[in-house]
């Protein structure tokens, strides 16, 4: 196989949603930097593969319609003709961008990925949300997921072809379309979600203790994550109004020996969903809550930064749900309920006894 026949073949692989070993991805980015003109010429393709998407039935008879158009164009080598096949094809549905592609692969001329696609092919999505916010994605196979703040989703580009494999950093509340055929999962640090169709919420912040997996609605599994291949972990189902929280082994300062710690798990049962789920509508629901546990989830809603540290003000406890209020309101409601007084400067707060 010559040089120009293997690049062909992993840009076809790419196409047809397969994903490329290391060895490949090196090969095609070497691939593409020898060749600036290539990419140049027709960078302005760039996006058709990814952006282009419709559900006009795919006839034989319309790919070999456009396959016709494609070929002519591709041997006469007119620019007038390459733009009127061009247009043709933007306004249909994606595959159609592929013949495009492949007409231009067996003229063994120029190809359309250009340097800034073709990372995005061979490498992932990212979605993060700062402090302070939340966002609503809408994903290629038709779920949603709502990010919460300081959090971030991360996915293949070529996410629903052949898998739908998401990783969650922070907390995200997932409605999950159904595709028995192509479970969807969710990967932690720590513990992998797999859902066929469903609604639940996954909480994994990297400075937290423990990462949370909440039932809404259908039925999720959980298994945690392993280096060790051959050793099968045992998956864990969940029923609606359930939760796993997973303690992460962690070490505390001064510990002299971490190898007897160990990581745990546990589902209960019987749990109020609004407790984990209220951020979705812009609240936050607690009951019995900590005030240091508290202070975080004020932090990321309202982006600031919270000084507690007086070890008995962390242990107080608190119920409640808070909806509209601003953190000034919050911090009056918070001084009213207890002895915790405040001072505010910018976005800093520091707590303290009267």
């Amino acid at each position: 196989m010559t040089s120009q026949e293997n690049i062909n073949r992993l840009i076809l692989l790419l196409l047809e949603g397969e994903q490329l070993n290391k060895a490949e991805q090196a090969d095609l980015m070497n691939w593409l930097k020898e060749h600036p003109e290539d990419q140049k010429s027709l960078a302005e393709l760039s996006n058709v593969w990814i952006n282009l998407d419709s559900n006009r039935e795919l006839t034989d008879e319309l790919i070999d319609e456009q396959w016709q158009k494609l070929h002519k164009a591709v041997i006469s080598n007119s620019v007038e003709t390459a733009k009127v096949v061009k247009i043709s094809i933007w306004n249909t549905i994606s595959r159609y961008a592929a013949i495009f592609i492949l007409g231009l692969l067996v003229s063994g001329g120029s190809f359309f990925v250009y340097q800034n696609y073709t990372n995005s092919l061979l490498s992932s999505q990212i979605i993060e949300v700062p402090y302070g916010s939340k966002s609503h994605i809408h994903l290629a196979d038709g779920s949603e997921v709502i990010l919460n703040a300081g959090s971030k989703l991360v996915y293949n580009s070529q996410f629903g072809k052949k898998t739908r494999e998401v990783s969650v950093e922070g907390e995200a509340y997932f409605k999950v379309a159904k595709n028995p055929n192509k479970p969807f999962i969710v990967k932690t640090t720590d513990l992998m979600v797999k859902a066929y169709g469903t609604e639940f919420n996954v909480r994994s912040y990297g400075e937290d203790n423990t990462i949370e997996a909440t039932l809404i609605e259908g039925s999720i599994s959980v298994t945690k994550n392993s280096s060790d291949l051959k050793r099968v972990q045992k998956e864990f189902f969940l029923q609606p109004h359930e939760q796993v929280i997973y303690h992460k082994a962690v070490s505390k300062p001064g510990d002299a020996d971490t190898s007897g710690k160990k990581d745990k798990l546990f589902i209960s049962k019987n749990i109020d969903p609004n407790l984990y789920t209220a951020w979705v509508n812009d609240k936050i629901h607690v009951k019995s809550e900590s005030m240091k546990n508290l202070a975080i989830m004020l932090e990321r809603k309202y982006n600031v930064k919270i000084h507690l540290d007086d070890k008995e003000l962390q242990d107080l406890k608190f119920s409640g749900v808070l909806e509209n209020e601003t953190i000034e309101q919050v911090m009056v409601a918070m001084r009213l309920a207890s002895s915790v007084n405040f001072r505010i400067q910018n976005r800093e707060i520091w707590l303290f006894r009267d």
